[in-house]
């Protein structure tokens, strides 16, 4: 690793050891999709991963900015190009490979077999059930993110786990990441239950789902927390488990009541 690599990871230092931050940086990542995966680029590069194919063909829109990784400055360039740059901004020595276009069923294989871990962000389609089913045939790692009101939530996929297609049913179409939602809804937070209306909405007139920054930054997080855990080669739940943060139903806990006495 080079000297400013080791000065970049200095204070991951506790909680990853000299050995885990060498198998990080070593581990290839696929990006499919650079929306929320602007967001997973950038902290992945400040968790110190350094491989990366990066694939969309989408670019920069206004609606894009309340969540996705990008400036102004940004507008009207491609998703993955850009992404590329940022990753850069933080690690100039990082290996990338930016593919500026919508990723199609037959480059799954090819693309899963050139990476270690694939994220999977691709709109619902031949595409994303593809990439899954190389991954388990490649005996890889798919994780699939979903920001959910004030939160988000991953599936993971591996070689022993249902298909999407086995969780959701072969007829899901646009409406996937609604189907996922409502068929988790009875194990999410009490508070989305009350927007069910917005489900419905999505489904009667096509508009896209509600996204906000909070459940980005929070659906990154365990997507990244998850990639950590594939290149120590540790285990994480896999589908039909799946994993979740909410801002909304945060953790509390008292402060110890002997705390500070004599």
């Amino acid at each position: 690793m080079t000297t400013g690599y080791q000065e970049l990871v200095r204070q991951n230092w506790g909680f990853l050891s000299s050995e885990e931050q060498h198998a990080i940086a070593q581990t290839r990542v696929l990006l499919a999709g650079c929306g929320l995966g602007s967001n997973i680029a950038v902290l992945a590069a400040r968790t110190g991963f350094s491989r990366f194919t990066l694939a969309d063909g989408d670019v920069v829109e206004t609606s894009n900015l309340n969540r996705q990784a990008f400036r102004v400055e940004h507008l009207g360039r491609n998703k993955a190009e850009v992404s590329e740059s940022l990753i850069r901004e933080i690690n100039p020595d990082a290996r990338v490979r930016a593919i500026p276009e919508f990723i199609q069923a037959s480059d799954a294989t090819g693309l899963v077999g050139g990476s270690d871990v694939v994220v999977n962000m691709v709109d619902p389609g031949p595409a994303l059930n593809a990439l899954v089913q190389a991954a388990q045939t490649q005996g890889k790692i798919t994780l699939f993110p979903m920001n959910v009101g004030f939160g988000g939530l991953m599936l993971a996929f591996g070689p022993d786990s249902p298909t999407m297609e086995d969780l959701v049913g072969p007829d899901a179409g646009q409406n996937l990441f609604v189907d996922i939602v409502m068929k988790l809804m009875p194990s999410l937070p009490k508070y989305l239950w009350q927007y069910a209306s917005v489900a419905q909405r999505i489904q009667l007139e096509g508009v896209p789902p509600p996204q906000l920054g909070v459940a980005s930054s929070l659906t990154t997080s365990l997507v990244v927390e998850a990639m950590v855990r594939v290149a120590r080669g540790s285990e994480i739940p896999l589908a039909p488990a799946f994993t979740a943060l909410d801002s909304r139903e945060p953790s509390e806990c008292l402060w110890p009541v002997d705390a500070g006495r004599s």
